[in-house]
């Protein structure tokens, strides 16, 4: 039986599709990658959040979330002993993220240096055991360059929500 292979032009034609459905799916592909990245930072903080809550309730002890620098350079979150917002040598570190990819978080000025929990589980500064003023805010999570991002919210009684917001808040500072 006489079996007949590809001409030249039948093979270009081929690399030709496949070079434009590579050159109309990559940036879609790309963009979608950016899009993950970005929520799984935004719901990575709403669970560190909602963490740091939960163990100042079962604790009875004040708990904070801290970045590592700044929120995208990574977070911790630990049992705060001397309720002073900042983790001592002697407090336990209960868990840590790493630096986030291409996503910028933007606290407002109550959530820049950290978000406490006292053991009732509402959010307040670290000045006192039970003490100290409530503490609500706001976290933008927003795409390093431009986009629409996230807004995490925490409410004076503890809790936090996310809602999605434009790039055009994302791009107000």
């Amino acid at each position: 039986m006489y079996h007949r292979g590809f001409t030249l032009l039948e093979q270009l034609i081929t690399l030709v599709i496949i070079a434009l459905l590579m050159t109309i799916g990559v940036p879609g592909f790309s963009a979608q990658l950016h899009n993950t990245r970005l929520k799984t930072t935004a719901l990575s903080l709403l669970e560190a959040v909602v963490f740091t809550r939960t163990q100042a309730v079962s604790t009875n002890k004040r708990a904070t979330l801290k970045p590592q620098n700044k929120w995208e350079d990574g977070w911790e979150v630990f049992i705060d002993s001397n309720n002073n917002g900042v983790r001592d040598n002697d407090e336990k570190l209960l868990v840590s993220q790493a630096k986030t990819q291409d996503v910028r978080i933007t606290p407002n000025q109550p959530l820049k240096n950290y978000i406490s929990f006292i053991g009732t589980g509402e959010s307040r500064f670290a000045t006192k055991n039970n003490g100290g003023a409530f503490q609500a805010g706001t976290l933008k999570v927003c795409p390093a360059t431009q986009g629409a991002g996230f807004e995490l919210t925490l409410a004076r009684s503890g809790r936090m929500r996310m809602k999605e917001i434009s790039a055009a808040e994302c791009a107000a500072k």
